[in-house]
């Protein structure tokens, strides 16, 4: 089996992966985009290697490793045609080096994978060329070069590959290409294709809301819990055999245990037992889940983790959300963090004194738990459907609700598990793959279906790359629009006119890549 081809949206340079491609020109001038492409970028230069990218002796240029940073993805950077651009294809040789050389890289250093538990390099590149590279005015055709490229380095490395995504537009076209093509999911069943396209029928009417846990969150480095509960024991100075003996018990149980044990050594109270359990979850670069979920337009979602890390993918990806409970906002869409947040560690809950004393404290959190699950379809990702605070959230509603008469939710999961097949009845059905790269596959296709934003259609930049049936209606509106004077667009009728236009991508701006500071946690 060859490797995948991702679209997701987002910071390419949050994106935890083993090597990314950031776009620059062979000169690397002062005050250039370059210098934020990672951590450190300018100290970051082989004088020799630079001399042979001005050249163009050489079309990539790898920044150096970090001293004691191997597990952070390797920033290679890329150049783009000097003397303007005559024919994409001139941007093919330049991906297939940055492929070449990425995947060397990535075998090498290995570094990565440790921290994943990826059984394959995955690479990131963005939309090559079209942030001041000579690509911009024709988007869409660039993209199917970028994708043609992808699948042909996905198939020869046997590496996965995430398009990494900015402009929404952009987003929405990838993913119409990629449902009218060829069938982009080869690793699906069926059964499972069908599954996905069920669900992202449901996405596509904004009704499919992300119910997260730590799960989405390991192929970045964050512990789960066998691994957060044994290095907190660690710090406590739990002796070994004492560790084993705490695997037997009852999780909340294991983490009161940690507690106590890190207050008799070191004096530390509640809040600082919540700052150490923060600490050690507060990774800052997500995976392939959260920026796909994240990608879901669903007003609401909700997680059971503690990190950032599906904030500030809705964020890169230009969908931010208001975090729950948290400060009022002005963003549509909001999260809803059930267990605490790192950014709060008084919050977090993790102990059984925590969640008996859940309900209490945070009884209209579980409201809007129970008003989804009335009015909404949730997907389970990352999640065992274990918490007791689910349990008791799906009761009430099972009494309020007594025959919903569909199920309320969709699990997806590793593995088969008839008990909680039995467990569950007609309440949620249970879509079971093999691995946890088969899941980010998964919802790879879920999204592709249920991104229904035709935003690119009026766009410039867009239009040659249009199919056939498409571009005739995106020419009769150019029409219809150049035919109406402006003085006589001054009516209520024309407003209303104008919106549907502007959701279809009439008047909107592709701004050229500028230099922008690097995401929020990078250091």
């Amino acid at each position: 089996m060859t490797g995948h081809v991702f679209v997701i949206q987002g910071d390419i340079r949050r994106f935890a992966c083993d090597a990314y491609l950031y776009a620059t020109d062979r000169d690397l001038r002062d005050g250039g985009g370059w210098m934020e492409s990672a951590p450190g970028a300018p100290g970051r230069i082989n004088p020799q290697r630079r001399a042979d990218f001005k050249a163009e002796k050489s079309f990539t240029l790898a920044l150096t490793d970090r001293r004691g940073r191997l597990n952070e993805p390797a920033t290679i950077l890329t150049a783009v045609p000097y003397d303007g651009v005559k024919h994409l294809e001139e941007f093919a040789p330049r991906l297939q080096a940055f492929f070449a050389e990425a995947f060397e890289i990535s075998k090498r250093r290995g570094a990565t994978a440790a921290v994943s538990k990826r059984d394959r390099p995955l690479l990131a590149v963005p939309l090559f060329g079209v942030g001041g590279g000579g690509a911009g005015s024709v988007r869409g055709k660039m993209f199917r070069v970028v994708y043609r490229e992808a699948l042909a380095a996905a198939a020869h490395y046997n590496v996965d590959v995430a398009i990494v995504l900015r402009d929404p537009r952009d987003y929405a076209l990838a993913q119409m290409i990629r449902r009218e093509g060829r069938d982009a999911w080869p690793e699906l069943t069926p059964e499972l294709h069908a599954s996905a396209r069920e669900l992202g029928e449901i996405a596509a009417e904004s009704k499919l809301v992300p119910f997260m846990g730590a799960g989405i969150s390991l192929s970045a480095g964050a512990p789960d819990w066998k691994s957060l509960i044994n290095r907190l024991a660690m710090d406590a100075g739990v002796e070994p055999e004492v560790r084993r003996e705490l695997a037997k018990h009852d999780v909340l149980d294991q983490a009161a245990y940690v507690q106590y044990a890190l207050e008799r050594r070191t004096g530390a109270d509640k809040a600082a037992f919540g700052r150490i359990v923060a600490d050690a979850v507060n990774v800052k670069r997500y995976g392939i889940a959260p920026p796909l979920l994240a990608a879901l337009e669903a007003e609401q979602a909700i997680t059971l983790n503690y990190d950032r890390l599906f904030e500030w993918a809705a964020g890169d990806g230009q969908r931010p959300r208001r975090v729950i409970p948290g400060a009022r906002g002005d963003e549509e869409r909001w999260l809803l963090k059930l267990h605490g947040t790192v950014d709060d560690p008084a919050s977090i809950v993790l102990t059984r004194e925590d969640y008996l004393g859940f309900n209490a404290d945070r009884a209209a959190l579980s409201s809007l738990v129970k008003a989804t699950l009335m009015t909404r379809h949730l997907l389970f990702v990352g999640f065992g459907v274990t918490d007791p605070h689910f349990h008791e959230i799906v009761h009430d509603v099972r009494r309020a609700v007594p025959d919903k008469g569909q199920p309320f939710g969709t699990v997806l999961t590793i593995g088969h598990d008839p008990v909680k097949r039995g467990l569950w009845g007609d309440d949620l059905k249970f879509v079971e793959v093999d691995t946890p790269r088969m899941v980010d596959v998964f919802l790879d296709a879920v999204l592709a279906y249920g991104a229904s934003s035709h935003s690119y259609l009026l766009a410039k930049g867009y239009l040659s790359t249009l199919d056939p049936e498409d571009r005739i209606v995106a020419e009769a509106l150019g029409k219809m629009i150049d035919s109406i004077p402006e003085a006589d667009r001054r009516g209520t009728a024309w407003d209303a006119v104008a919106v549907g236009l502007r959701d279809l991508g009439w008047g909107a701006r592709v701004e050229k890549r500028s230099r922008s500071a690097l995401p929020k946690g990078l250091d």
